[in-house]
Protein backbone atom coordinates (compact mmCIF):
# COMPACT_ATOMS: atom_id res chain seq x y z
CA UNK A 1 0.00 0.00 0.00
CA UNK A 2 2.87 2.11 0.73
CA UNK A 3 4.47 1.66 -2.51
CA UNK A 4 1.23 2.74 -4.22
CA UNK A 5 0.90 5.75 -2.44
CA UNK A 6 4.42 6.75 -3.41
CA UNK A 7 3.73 6.17 -7.09
CA UNK A 8 0.16 8.08 -6.78
CA UNK A 9 2.32 10.78 -5.34
CA UNK A 10 5.07 10.86 -7.67
CA UNK A 11 2.69 11.10 -10.82
CA UNK A 12 1.14 14.09 -8.89
CA UNK A 13 4.09 15.70 -9.22
CA UNK A 14 4.72 15.03 -12.30
CA UNK A 15 1.04 16.11 -13.57
CA UNK A 16 1.85 19.59 -11.27
CA UNK A 17 5.20 20.09 -12.82
CA UNK A 18 3.86 19.65 -16.26
CA UNK A 19 0.98 21.96 -15.86
CA UNK A 20 3.20 24.62 -14.95
CA UNK A 21 5.53 24.29 -17.30
CA UNK A 22 2.64 24.53 -19.90
CA UNK A 23 1.20 27.56 -17.96
CA UNK A 24 4.73 29.46 -18.55
CA UNK A 25 5.08 32.92 -20.14
CA UNK A 26 5.82 32.64 -23.98
CA UNK A 27 7.96 35.85 -25.55
CA UNK A 28 5.60 38.24 -27.44
CA UNK A 29 6.39 37.93 -31.36
CA UNK A 30 7.27 41.13 -32.81
CA UNK A 31 6.25 42.38 -35.96
CA UNK A 32 8.17 44.15 -38.51
CA UNK A 33 8.22 45.71 -42.44
CA UNK A 34 10.64 47.85 -44.84
CA UNK A 35 9.89 51.62 -44.65
CA UNK A 36 8.99 52.93 -48.28
CA UNK A 37 9.96 56.27 -49.40
CA UNK A 38 8.29 57.98 -52.49
CA UNK A 39 10.30 58.16 -55.01
CA UNK A 40 10.19 61.55 -57.01
CA UNK A 41 7.48 61.61 -59.92
CA UNK A 42 7.33 62.98 -63.44
CA UNK A 43 4.27 64.69 -64.77
CA UNK A 44 3.22 62.08 -67.31
CA UNK A 45 4.09 58.45 -67.70
CA UNK A 46 6.95 57.70 -69.91
CA UNK A 47 5.24 54.36 -71.88
CA UNK A 48 1.90 54.55 -72.66
CA UNK A 49 1.31 50.88 -71.71
CA UNK A 50 0.00 48.38 -68.47
CA UNK A 51 2.51 46.50 -67.22
CA UNK A 52 1.86 43.82 -64.29
CA UNK A 53 4.08 43.10 -61.43
CA UNK A 54 4.57 39.55 -60.16
CA UNK A 55 5.08 38.75 -57.11
CA UNK A 56 9.12 37.42 -57.48
CA UNK A 57 10.47 34.16 -56.58
CA UNK A 58 12.22 33.03 -53.67
CA UNK A 59 14.22 29.90 -51.73
CA UNK A 60 11.88 28.91 -49.37
CA UNK A 61 13.18 30.65 -46.28
CA UNK A 62 12.04 33.87 -48.05
CA UNK A 63 9.05 33.12 -48.66
CA UNK A 64 8.03 32.74 -45.09
CA UNK A 65 7.63 35.41 -42.47
CA UNK A 66 10.61 34.73 -40.18
CA UNK A 67 13.65 37.09 -40.39
CA UNK A 68 17.03 34.94 -41.41
CA UNK A 69 20.09 35.56 -40.31
CA UNK A 70 23.64 33.57 -41.39
CA UNK A 71 26.11 33.24 -38.80
CA UNK A 72 30.08 32.39 -39.75
CA UNK A 73 28.96 33.18 -43.08
CA UNK A 74 26.76 29.85 -44.15
CA UNK A 75 25.25 28.49 -41.09
CA UNK A 76 21.48 29.36 -41.33
CA UNK A 77 19.49 30.62 -38.30
CA UNK A 78 16.01 32.44 -37.82
CA UNK A 79 14.30 34.72 -35.45
CA UNK A 80 11.35 32.77 -33.43
CA UNK A 81 9.61 35.76 -32.18
CA UNK A 82 10.88 38.86 -34.77
CA UNK A 83 9.02 38.12 -37.78
CA UNK A 84 7.84 40.30 -40.88
CA UNK A 85 4.43 41.71 -41.50
CA UNK A 86 4.03 39.48 -44.20
CA UNK A 87 5.97 37.16 -46.71
CA UNK A 88 9.02 39.14 -48.15
CA UNK A 89 8.01 38.22 -51.25
CA UNK A 90 4.57 39.88 -50.77
CA UNK A 91 5.83 42.76 -49.38
CA UNK A 92 8.64 43.18 -52.05
CA UNK A 93 6.03 42.65 -54.94
CA UNK A 94 3.98 46.15 -53.08
CA UNK A 95 7.19 47.64 -52.88
CA UNK A 96 7.58 47.72 -56.83
CA UNK A 97 4.51 48.55 -57.49
CA UNK A 98 4.42 51.57 -55.34
CA UNK A 99 7.95 52.58 -56.87
CA UNK A 100 6.97 52.06 -60.31
CA UNK A 101 3.49 54.13 -59.83
CA UNK A 102 5.51 56.93 -58.31
CA UNK A 103 7.95 56.40 -61.25
CA UNK A 104 5.16 56.54 -63.48
CA UNK A 105 7.05 54.35 -65.85
CA UNK A 106 3.71 53.25 -67.35
CA UNK A 107 0.51 54.58 -67.67
CA UNK A 108 -0.79 51.51 -65.67
CA UNK A 109 0.66 49.11 -63.27
CA UNK A 110 -1.24 46.39 -61.27
CA UNK A 111 -0.36 43.30 -59.87
CA UNK A 112 0.06 40.20 -62.04
CA UNK A 113 -2.14 37.15 -61.79
CA UNK A 114 -1.48 35.80 -65.11
CA UNK A 115 -4.32 38.51 -66.49
CA UNK A 116 -4.31 39.02 -70.38
CA UNK A 117 -4.25 42.50 -71.91
CA UNK A 118 -1.07 43.67 -70.39
CA UNK A 119 1.53 45.35 -72.31
CA UNK A 120 4.69 44.14 -70.20
CA UNK A 121 5.62 41.69 -67.05
CA UNK A 122 7.91 42.44 -64.73
CA UNK A 123 8.90 38.94 -63.29
CA UNK A 124 11.83 38.41 -60.91
CA UNK A 125 13.91 36.58 -57.57
CA UNK A 126 13.77 37.99 -54.28
CA UNK A 127 18.09 37.23 -53.68
CA UNK A 128 18.62 38.15 -50.05
CA UNK A 129 16.77 39.88 -47.29
CA UNK A 130 18.63 38.80 -44.52
CA UNK A 131 21.29 39.23 -41.74
CA UNK A 132 24.78 38.43 -41.74
CA UNK A 133 26.94 37.80 -38.36
CA UNK A 134 30.87 37.68 -39.41
CA UNK A 135 31.58 38.60 -35.70
CA UNK A 136 29.89 40.33 -32.77
CA UNK A 137 31.19 43.88 -34.43
CA UNK A 138 30.70 43.12 -37.77
CA UNK A 139 27.06 42.55 -38.74
CA UNK A 140 25.71 42.98 -41.74
CA UNK A 141 21.97 43.80 -43.53
CA UNK A 142 22.08 42.73 -47.00
CA UNK A 143 19.20 42.95 -49.70
CA UNK A 144 19.31 41.63 -53.34
CA UNK A 145 16.85 41.52 -56.04
CA UNK A 146 16.85 40.57 -59.69
CA UNK A 147 14.24 41.43 -62.27
CA UNK A 148 12.82 41.16 -66.17
CA UNK A 149 10.43 43.40 -68.07
CA UNK A 150 8.67 40.68 -70.53
CA UNK A 151 6.78 41.85 -73.28
CA UNK A 152 3.55 39.84 -72.75
CA UNK A 153 2.78 39.83 -76.84
CA UNK A 154 5.53 37.21 -77.55
CA UNK A 155 7.40 36.64 -74.55
CA UNK A 156 10.68 38.68 -75.54
CA UNK A 157 12.80 39.68 -72.06
CA UNK A 158 13.57 43.47 -73.03
CA UNK A 159 15.63 44.45 -69.99
CA UNK A 160 16.92 42.99 -67.48
CA UNK A 161 18.35 43.83 -63.97
CA UNK A 162 20.34 43.02 -60.58
CA UNK A 163 21.07 44.90 -57.86
CA UNK A 164 22.31 43.74 -54.35
CA UNK A 165 23.46 46.36 -51.39
CA UNK A 166 24.89 45.43 -47.76
CA UNK A 167 25.00 48.03 -44.90
CA UNK A 168 26.59 47.87 -41.62
CA UNK A 169 24.15 47.14 -38.67
CA UNK A 170 24.23 49.55 -35.41
CA UNK A 171 23.51 47.17 -32.77
CA UNK A 172 22.93 43.57 -32.19
CA UNK A 173 19.17 44.50 -32.32
CA UNK A 174 16.42 43.57 -34.62
CA UNK A 175 15.80 46.83 -34.81
CA UNK A 176 18.97 47.99 -35.95
CA UNK A 177 18.46 45.66 -38.51
CA UNK A 178 15.66 46.50 -40.42
CA UNK A 179 16.39 49.97 -40.03
CA UNK A 180 19.67 48.85 -42.38
CA UNK A 181 17.67 46.74 -44.32
CA UNK A 182 15.51 49.94 -45.00
CA UNK A 183 18.05 52.13 -46.72
CA UNK A 184 19.59 48.57 -48.37
CA UNK A 185 16.16 47.89 -50.02
CA UNK A 186 15.96 52.19 -51.24
CA UNK A 187 18.99 51.70 -53.09
CA UNK A 188 18.55 48.94 -54.95
CA UNK A 189 14.89 50.07 -55.60
CA UNK A 190 16.27 52.97 -57.13
CA UNK A 191 19.10 51.76 -59.17
CA UNK A 192 16.59 49.05 -60.81
CA UNK A 193 13.67 51.36 -61.52
CA UNK A 194 16.47 53.76 -63.14
CA UNK A 195 17.99 51.54 -65.12
CA UNK A 196 14.38 50.24 -66.16
CA UNK A 197 13.62 53.74 -67.09
CA UNK A 198 16.26 53.96 -69.19
CA UNK A 199 15.01 51.21 -70.97
CA UNK A 200 11.34 52.10 -71.36
CA UNK A 201 12.46 54.96 -73.19
CA UNK A 202 13.88 53.08 -75.36
CA UNK A 203 10.73 50.99 -75.89
CA UNK A 204 8.46 51.78 -78.92
CA UNK A 205 4.28 51.28 -77.62
CA UNK A 206 2.40 48.27 -78.10
CA UNK A 207 0.45 48.14 -81.12
CA UNK A 208 -2.82 47.93 -78.40
CA UNK A 209 -1.77 51.36 -76.31
CA UNK A 210 -0.32 53.14 -79.88
CA UNK A 211 -4.63 52.07 -81.00
CA UNK A 212 -6.19 53.63 -77.68
CA UNK A 213 -3.58 56.45 -77.99
CA UNK A 214 -4.92 57.43 -81.31
CA UNK A 215 -8.87 57.30 -80.41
Amino acid sequence: MTKSRSLIRVGACLLVGLSLAACGKVPPTYYYTVRYQEPHSPASAVLEARLGVAIPEAEHLLRQDRIVYFTGGSELNYYQYHRWTESPTFMVQSLLLRQLRGARLFTAIVPYRAQKGLDYVLRGRLLALEEVDNGPSNIIARFGLELELVRQEDGQVVWTGRAQRERSVASKTVGALVEALNGCVAEVLDQLSGSLREAVMQLQPAPAAAEEGRE
